[in-house]
């Protein structure tokens, strides 16, 4: 797993982002990609891929690398509204076609921080939930099996 400091952030815009590192970020990450069975590319929401850097290495070190390259947005559970959310999508669907040379852009898993133990045993779907509290209940199932399934694409990795 490679990641970027939040630091970095600042001067990746500045084009120092090489130098003030003291080694080459995006060299070290296609090495490792290159010995990987699979490459999990998690994005937040609050910078959905807008960073230079991101798009770099995904046009440089990460290209050819499709067949194992699972892009996730994750942290969706910190949105507020369903337009937040959105809002995010959109923008790193469109910052992903600028630099995958693809007709359509590869899946976009969307996922949560993990329900913890106990509120796995909850039964998310209860009679007496009113019609917005089995929304957000159902959303969160449908977290959680997005969750599972990016784990067993994992586990679907050559060893």
């Amino acid at each position: 797993m490679i990641d970027s400091p939040t630091d970095s952030i600042s001067y990746v815009g500045s084009g120092q982002g090489r130098r003030d590192r003291g080694y080459d970020f995006e060299g070290v990450t296609r090495w490792l990609a290159e010995r990987a069975d699979v490459i999990l590319l998690f994005f937040d929401p609050d910078k959905p891929g807008t960073t230079g850097e991101t798009l770099s290495v995904l046009t440089n070190s990460l290209a050819g690398m499709d067949h194992k390259l699972h892009i996730i947005l994750n942290k969706v559970d910190q949105f507020e509204k369903i337009h937040d959310f959105a809002r995010a999508y959109g923008s790193l669907c469109w910052n992903l076609s600028k630099v995958i040379p693809r007709k359509d852009i590869p899946r976009i898993y969307t996922m949560c921080t993990p329900i913890s133990e106990t509120d796995k045993t909850i039964d998310y779907m209860p009679d007496k939930f009113n019609f917005k509290e089995k929304a957000w209940a159902a959303s969160l199932a449908d977290l959680e099996a997005t969750r599972r399934e990016v784990i067993h694409q994992v586990y679907l990795a050559p060893e």
